[in-house]
């Protein structure tokens, strides 16, 4: 027994008493990878128009399939992680069984070395096997070897990685533990206690502090949660499909999964014989992982309530039934007995006490998160995000992307905070520091009106519109909010974002000022910080529904002039102009991708293709309506150089096509709904230019309009109906804030 034939005698043995397991194994591996890849080849044989089409589509859908971003894979690898955990030392739980393993004379460090890798061959010899099968189908149906080879070898290389890591883990609760189901019970702890107690008290934050940045660099969730090794594959995975190296942590992952497995080999040693059939193989760690569920479940009951009725003494009420649930619940575990529910008392107590502390110092901000402001002298630069200056901007690129045996052309749009805080380092701290300032005062007066309503949970903006109303009840000026995002970047690295509701009406000169700033600008608006060689042409539109005017002809020179003119009227375009101007048309500056997607938007049968799978450009918008900016009367130069390349920037000739316009709304101290239509020629020019298309406006936060409908109905001479008449065509025009024509107050009764 003691010969160097003894650890390949008590391996082939292991095998035979779990054969149950790579048996499973081989069998899903068979029919998840060669099996299905016949089945794709097949399908690419019927439905691809083509041998060369049906080539390519497979070829693109077997390196995913094999590669490492395979989600099935990903599942199989935790699915089989817990069951070969599990099993792998399933003979601690049973003390007839452990008696005789550790009655055969072999050092324990021998026999937890034999069960433990025969727990990674098991899943990883079928699980070669089969790629190697499916590289031998792929091959034969035409695919580049080399290139199969290189992928599959890969990502067989990181599953194996990650499934060491998640079946080290599996084992560690197996060692902790001495039955089967609270061993199953303690590996999900492990494996999942740290990502569910980051979202619930990320959930926290996002509840009770109104400053709290969706956006927020150091997320919770996104920093903390990677300690699950679960988390950390999934968190690997995506650097994959985005592009970015995971060797390093793959290799980190690896180191990880050698230093928890020399912890399972202590505690395989440290632990004693008796404690098979037991629920926890350890003493001390029963109050430990006791108190951590405890009180997690103490916050999680305590925050669903508050959800559910925003109220503080349901809240308690629920971190109290949480707690003692998971106590209770724990504690039948431990001793098999109901009778010692309660055999724990002070340490439910004080479980009770720090869940309903934490719960309380977030509920009313006891350690001041939403009064945070730096002093300019921690800050290295700031970035700052203004919703109503920048909601119309695009800060994401065109994508092309294979589906099947066709190109997709989709718009990935980024967040305005994510981009900002990358490509902003605005300088003017004093400016951010005040305007942050009105935030956090702004903030306290609405968390005091949300107080006040008993701790009803309300839209920040309605709450802020409420708060406005009544302060400005006997003012004419009603004020205008905006939520503004500010990002610091301390001069220790670290980098600490607040989220503010702003009165800009209160706030405008500091907005003012901020919006001229050179680095705000640049990271604000793209286009700023553009250069000429970027682009391959020129677009133009009358407005958001219009098509657009090519100006494909302009040379380069020509079209790096109309660029820097662009550049140079809208950085000086100020908060004043937007308020007096409204844009007359909207220009594009494209790339050359940007044209090929547009050109692919533009073929009926793509647009048709996108509207009929919508779930599968669900993130995606129509590349033809993005990164349009808008084009100011004020902007002499630029509309001269458009004009010259061709380009008609002025509507006035729609004036003698409007058929008739319709006034709808409620005149001031009226509760009767209006409905007024001028059809006459007269009439109509009396109310001045209805030429102004309202979508324009999302191009101008600053331009304020009467809260009047107004729909007007003009003839399209450029196409007949069947009858030989002219068709007809509607958009809503508006009235400016203040300047409602005098006919329209003679008919409404203003």
């Amino acid at each position: 027994m003691t010969s160097k034939n003894l650890y390949f005698k008590l391996m082939r043995e292991d095998w035979k008493n779990r054969l149950w397991a790579p048996a499973l194994i081989a069998l899903g591996c068979f029919f998840l990878y060669p099996v299905f890849l016949v089945f794709l080849a097949g399908r690419a044989v019927r439905e691809c128009e083509t041998a060369e089409l049906g080539l390519k589509w497979f070829t693109t859908e077997a390196i995913k399939w094999l590669s490492f971003e395979n989600g099935m894979t990903v599942f199989g690898v935790v699915l089989v992680s817990l069951i070969c955990g599990l099993s792998s030392f399933s003979y601690l739980n049973s003390k007839s069984r452990v008696d005789f393993y550790h009655s055969i004379p072999v050092r324990r460090e021998k026999l937890f070395l034999v069960h433990y890798l025969d727990g990674i061959l098991m899943p990883a010899i079928p699980y070669a096997v089969a790629l190697i099968a499916s590289v031998i189908v792929c091959a034969a149906n035409g695919v580049d070897m080399e290139l199969l080879c290189g992928t599959a070898a890969s990502a067989c290389a990181f599953h194996l990685i990650y499934y060491i890591l998640c079946y080290t883990t599996v084992v560690i609760a197996s060692m902790l533990t001495g039955h089967l189901v609270v061993g199953f019970f303690g590996s999900m702890v492990l494996m999942f206690y740290v990502p569910l107690a980051a979202v619930i008290v990320e959930s926290f934050f996002n509840t009770f502090f109104l400053s709290y940045s969706y956006e927020n660099y150091n997320g919770i969730t996104e920093s903390v949660s990677r300690i699950s090794p679960v988390m950390e594959y999934i968190h690997s995975i995506s650097c994959y499909v985005d592009g970015k190296p995971v060797w390093p942590a793959a290799g980190a992952a690896f180191l990880v999964s050698v230093i928890l497995a020399a912890a399972a080999l202590f505690l395989y040693r440290k632990r004693r014989s008796e404690a098979a059939g037991r629920a926890m193989a350890f003493g001390p760690s029963c109050p430990i992982v006791r108190v951590l569920i405890t009180v997690l479940s103490g916050l999680g009951m305590g925050g669903f309530l508050w959800s559910m009725q925003n109220s503080n003494g349901w809240m308690a009420f629920g971190v109290i039934c949480g707690s003692m649930i998971a106590h209770c619940v724990i504690e039948s575990i431990y001793h098999f007995d109901f009778r010692k529910l309660f055999a724990q008392k002070m340490q439910l107590v004080c479980c009770v006490a720090v869940a309903l502390a934490v719960v309380f110092s977030f509920r009313f901000d006891l350690f001041g998160y939403d009064a945070y402001l730096p002093s300019a002298q921690k800050v290295q630069y700031a970035a700052v995000d203004i919703s109503n200056l920048n909601r119309w901007v695009s800060y994401g690129n065109v994508e092309k992307e294979n589906d099947g045996p066709y190109t997709v052309y989709t718009y990935a749009d980024e967040l305005s905070g994510s981009y900002i805080a990358k490509h902003m380092q605005c300088n003017d701290l004093d400016t951010v520091l005040n305007i942050a300032a009105a935030g956090i005062e702004e903030n306290r007066r609405l968390k005091e009106q949300w107080n006040a309503a008993g701790g009803r949970q309300m839209v920040y903006q309605e709450a802020a519109q409420q708060v406005g109303a009544a302060e400005t009840a006997a003012q004419e000026v009603q004020p205008v909010y905006t939520m503004a995002t500010v990002f610091y970047t301390l001069k220790s690295g670290r980098v600490v974002s607040r989220n503010y509701t702003i009165d800009m009406t209160k706030s405008y000169e500091l907005l003012k000022e901020l919006q001229q700033d050179a680095e705000y600008q640049s990271g604000a608006y793209p286009i700023l910080s553009a250069q000429p060689e970027q682009f391959a042409n020129v677009r133009y539109r009358k407005s958001r529904s219009s098509g657009d005017q090519n100006l494909k002809n302009l040379t380069d020179s020509q079209r790096a002039e109309l660029l820097h003119a662009y550049q140079q009227e809208f950085a000086a375009l100020t908060l004043d102009t937007m308020k007096e101007e409204m844009p007359l048309g909207l220009i594009r500056f494209t790339t050359e991708e940007e044209e090929q997607a547009i050109a692919w938007w533009n073929q009926k049968e793509n647009r048709n293709q996108a509207e009929m799978y919508p779930w599968r450009y669900s993130y995606s918008s129509d590349v033809r309506d993005e990164a349009f900016y808008p084009v100011y009367p004020s902007f002499k130069k630029t509309i001269a150089l458009l004009e010259q390349s061709g380009i008609s920037v002025d509507d006035s000739s729609l004036s003698d096509k409007i058929v008739s316009v319709t006034v709808r709304g409620y005149a001031p101290g009226s509760d009767e709904y209006q409905v007024i239509t001028f059809t006459d020629p007269s009439e109509i020019r009396a109310l001045g230019n209805m030429t102004r298309n309202e979508r324009m406006l999302h191009y101008d936060p600053m331009y304020e309009e009467e809260d009047l409908t107004v729909e007007v109905t003009v003839a399209d001479t450029t196409q007949k109906a069947e009858n030989g008449d002219e068709t007809e065509n509607t958009y809503n025009s508006f009235f400016k804030k203040g300047e409602i024509p005098a006919l329209v107050k003679e008919r409404m009764g203003f």
